[in-house]
């Protein structure tokens, strides 16, 4: 079966403008549901995880199709006799039997020409061999054969570094992270290699406010020892909870379900009061994330960075559900927001 995308816009044919902070408060005050704010420290993370959980699981290979003209996540087809093979060179890999290694994937490619693994296989028995300009042309091979599939991305992008073709390193490295924002190993890649002079910044959206359903009332959340600028992100999470009246007017259906114009309202609820409060020099509490989540916002680029911090935690390969042109705005916030120069992070990074 296809991997079922969340929604990315809103499916009514014209959306409403967001409700301001005052405007929201109003509608919780006249609904007959009960909100009941309280005071509650929030996990570390903030309520990422609650907010947001996983509920799309990723594919190992993925293979993107149109049907019915949407894109959909399929499996990569396997070849039997290039996988025995890929089998077969495995504990000459782990052993550092590169070039042993190197003649069973070469085999595999032979047997099975579109088989991109394969491919990715050769280019790790170079690179680790010390031939970064072989392996580069292998993992070139495996993006063209399946570009969806974040992990040839990263493996060109350390191949190009090799080589000292940094910038062309940092465009694959930038599609890595496109196609799967919370990939781990390329974050640990970065912390790790601290020469290479980038880092993977840290998430910008880290929400101090939360809403869940309380017997027949809603609970309104958030923590007093951060920015309030997050109760009015909280009661907007809450207006979606509790009113379906909303969602219908936002998106057009009462169905509860990812979308970001949820998570647009939401958020702009909250850099609006953070932004009243900074202006008024209320800044005790302020909270810096939220300060990169304006930054963000005047580049024009909130929608980007729902979609890659938010839609991504649901489903880790949303990106592949979109078109380029999607695709190609993301790589931009990426390459702005994401994965930026240390220097311009500092010692720590918010």
């Amino acid at each position: 079966m296809p991997t079922p995308a969340p929604e990315v816009e809103s499916t009514a044919p014209s959306k409403p403008p967001f409700l301001n902070p005052a405007e929201i408060m109003k509608r919780l005050e006249s609904s007959q549901v009960s909100y009941n704010i309280e005071g509650k420290d929030s996990p570390p993370g903030g309520w990422a995880d609650q907010l947001w959980p996983q509920r799309v699981a990723s594919r190992e290979a993925p293979r993107v199709v149109k049907e019915n003209g949407e894109l959909v996540i399929l499996d990569w087809p396997e070849n039997p006799k290039a996988r025995a093979l890929l089998d077969a060179a495995e504990p000459h890999f782990q052993a550092k039997r590169y070039e042993e290694a190197a003649k069973l994937y070469e085999q595999a490619t032979k047997v099975c020409p579109d088989c991109y693994l394969a491919w990715n296989f050769r280019g790790d028995a170079a690179y680790f061999a010390g031939d970064g300009a072989t392996a580069l042309e292998h993992y070139k091979i495996a993006t063209r054969i399946n570009p969806n599939d974040h992990r040839s991305w990263f493996f060109l992008g350390n191949a190009y570094a090799r080589l000292g073709r940094f910038d062309e390193a940092l465009e694959s490295w930038a599609w890595c992270l496109v196609l799967n924002p919370r990939y781990p190993i390329i974050r640990q890649f970065f912390r790790t290699n601290s020469g290479l002079g980038l880092v993977v910044r840290e998430d910008a959206i880290v929400p101090r406010g939360y809403a869940e359903r309380a017997g027949q009332g809603v609970s309104v959340q958030f923590d007093p020892d951060h920015d309030p600028s997050w109760l009015a992100f909280a009661n907007c999470k809450a207006l979606w909870l509790g009113e379906p009246s909303h969602r219908e007017e936002m998106t057009g259906t009462t169905k509860e379900h990812y979308t970001t114009v949820e998570e647009m309202e939401c958020l702009g609820s909250a850099l609006l009061v953070h932004a009243s409060q900074k202006q008024k020099g209320a800044t005790e509490r302020s909270d810096p994330t939220l300060d990169r989540l304006a930054a963000i916002t005047d580049d024009g680029m909130l929608m980007q960075a729902v979609l890659f911090e938010v839609g991504a935690r649901i489903h880790p390969q949303v990106v592949l559900t979109l078109e380029d042109p999607v695709r190609q705005r993301l790589k931009a916030y990426v390459l702005k927001h994401v994965l930026v120069p240390a220097s311009a992070v500092g010692g720590y990074d918010l």
